[in-house]
């Protein structure tokens, strides 16, 4: 087939400016060996402090795909593809041409491919794994488990996901093979090996590196291939049932263990419908002890409330069990009694236990006082929080603010605003108050009022964002000044917007003050604003039949920044 073709911006457009840098040393320092192409797609060894093998494909577009074994995760294509790419672009003759694998190995005898393998395997030695695995197994065949538990232990010693998840998907496969030809009790030994290996594994330093959850959307199709064999095998002995839900029990505890994040998920839902009333009564003291411990702190009062959900779904498909009403309120969270209570309107002993546990979480005291508003009871929550508020930690003004708008009066509104916005402003609450104050003539004291405290609180960056919505460009320039550098570049983009109309030499200075910074920070995303505040200045320049100063201005510009390719390249692209 043709050469594919490719272009250095091709590369550049997929990187960011650091990694791109980066790429262009490795490939000067010739950390690309072994390169390869098989018809439209690259590959080599990229030496750093490891070896990485990067690799990707071509289409007439460019890159169609490429990827990597490095754990770079940070947007964009990693330092290692660009050196593979820069590679083929400036050295396409480098790369050894070969022909498709099936084509490479149709005429070998069988003494040469086994001699290939074992010669593969001494170079690779965790090839052997490839070479252990399982085979597909026939329908009706009992697998060799054996083997799968050899394989699953290799997946998990690794520390690359996307070859964690791909070992485990092939071995989840074999699974799917048997459930498609409906051989479920076969399927299920296959799931159910996996799961339990992957309840052992999976633990929080995986999860911290599996950032895209490959390894846990496997899991959890592997969860669900042993709830559908779960549902549909027949002759199911007791003892190898009993094994499927208990590891679709530990794969629950696992989910609750790394804090909600859908693990295994439907494994919860195939413990509450798929069990029988022989599995239910040897599966629900299991729970309940699994409950009992976190009240030991095993778990979160959250880790708690998940398995008395469980145990309540579970009870809800059992005629002999108790109800969910008797079990939450012998096994319940403090949260789950009082919303309980709450829902059968016994606001008594659902404020009783609300206000005895949700004080130190401001969240639940207002998902709770809503909950009263809804059932019709506003003084209760009122009352609720008022309670709650008089620890000093939490003053809940944005919530007592919103009550009395809907159900107090205005003079009650007006003051708990008042007191919310020197706290957590806001332009819309600003509003609001403005709107209730100003048709009871009390506006212009009260803002004087709000000035002056924001002012004594150093608060210049609600004081800004009143300059701005009231359109009192001296006073923002004057608040502009005394931000803290992390928040001034925004508020800064924002004035010179707004006054470009009216004062286009004021906006011409803080934009020429913006590209400033933006060239200082570096790297392209910033170089692509200095060009976009460039053309402002100099359509604003042509509106002042200042073009001159314009181009005296970008020509200094140009000179100072020579010696920055990235800026000028954006600078060129812009029409500079």
């Amino acid at each position: 087939m043709a050469t594919p073709k490719l272009k250095a911006k091709q590369i550049s457009a997929l990187a960011t400016e650091q990694s791109f840098d980066k790429g262009q040393r490795y490939y000067r320092n010739g950390a690309i060996t072994n390169p390869v192409r098989q018809g439209s797609t690259l590959w080599a060894d990229c030496y750093g402090s490891t070896v990485y093998y990067p690799r990707a494909t071509l289409s007439s577009q460019g890159v169609e795909s490429s990827s990597c074994t490095c754990p770079y995760d940070w947007g964009g294509i990693c330092k290692h593809q660009v050196a593979l790419l820069l590679t083929y672009l400036d050295e396409p003759d480098r790369f050894q041409v070969i022909q498709p694998l099936n084509k490479l190995l149709a005429k070998r005898s069988r003494d040469d491919l086994l001699q290939i393998i074992e010669e593969m395997v001494q170079r690779h030695p965790d090839l052997i794994s490839v070479v252990d695995a399982p085979q597909p197994p026939a329908a009706g065949q009992l697998p060799d488990l054996a083997k799968y538990q050899r394989q699953v232990e290799r997946v998990f010693k690794g520390n690359e996901m996307r070859s964690m998840a791909a070992g485990l998907e092939a071995l989840a496969n074999n699974g799917d093979r048997l459930r498609d030809s409906q051989d479920w009790l076969h399927a299920g030994a296959v799931y159910q090996l996996l799961l339990e290996a992957a309840n052992t594994h999976y633990d929080y330093s995986v999860l911290d590196v599996d950032y895209d959850g490959e390894v846990g959307c496997v899991i959890q199709d592997i969860a669900e291939g042993l709830s559908h064999c779960l549902e549909n095998a027949e002759n199911l002995d007791a003892a190898q049932r009993r094994r499927w839900l208990e590891t679709l029990l530990n794969a629950v505890l696992k989910d609750i263990e790394l804090g909600g994040m859908d693990y295994a998920y439907p494994a919860s839902e195939a413990i509450a419908e798929l069990t029988t009333e022989a599995d239910w009564d040897w599966l629900e003291p299991q729970i309940r002890a699994e409950i009992e411990t976190a009240g030991r702190q095993r778990f979160s009062s959250w880790g708690k409330e998940q398995l008395v959900n469980l145990l309540t779904a579970g009870a809800s498909h059992r005629e002999t069990a108790q109800s969910k009403d008797e079990i939450i309120l012998e096994l319940g969270t403090p949260e789950q009694q009082a919303f309980f209570h709450l829902e059968k309107r016994n606001f008594e002993a659902a404020i009783a236990i609300a206000e005895a546990n949700f004080k130190t979480w401001p969240g639940l005291v207002t998902q709770f006082a809503n909950g009263l508003l809804e059932a019709g009871v506003p003084d209760l929550a009122l009352q609720f929080v008022q309670a709650c508020a008089q620890e000093e930690r939490y003053g809940y003004q944005d919530w007592l603010a919103d009550f009395y708008q809907n159900h107090g009066t205005k003079e009650q509104f007006i003051e708990a605003q008042l007191e919310l916005l020197k706290t957590r402003f806001s332009v819309s609450r600003y509003q609001a108050l403005q709107a209730e104050a100003e048709p009871l003539g009390k506006w212009k004291s009260l803002r004087q009022h709000l000035h002056k405290a924001l002012t004594e609180q150093e608060s210049y960056r609600s004081l800004m964002e009143i300059a701005l919505w009231e359109q009192d460009w001296k006073s923002a320039q004057r608040y502009l000044k005394k931000l803290p550098s992390y928040i001034r570049e925004s508020f800064q983009e924002r004035l010179a917007d707004q006054i470009k109309t009216d004062g286009p030499e004021a906006a011409i200075a803080l934009y020429r003050g913006l590209i400033e910074a933006a060239i200082a920070q570096r790297g392209r995303d910033n170089y692509q604003k200095a060009a976009r505040h460039l053309k402002t200045i100099q359509s604003l320049c042509k509106q002042l039949k200042q073009e001159d100063e314009f181009q005296q201005y970008w020509q200094t510009l140009r000179t100072e920044h020579k010696n920055l390719p990235a800026l000028m390249d954006e600078l060129n692209r812009a029409g500079f």
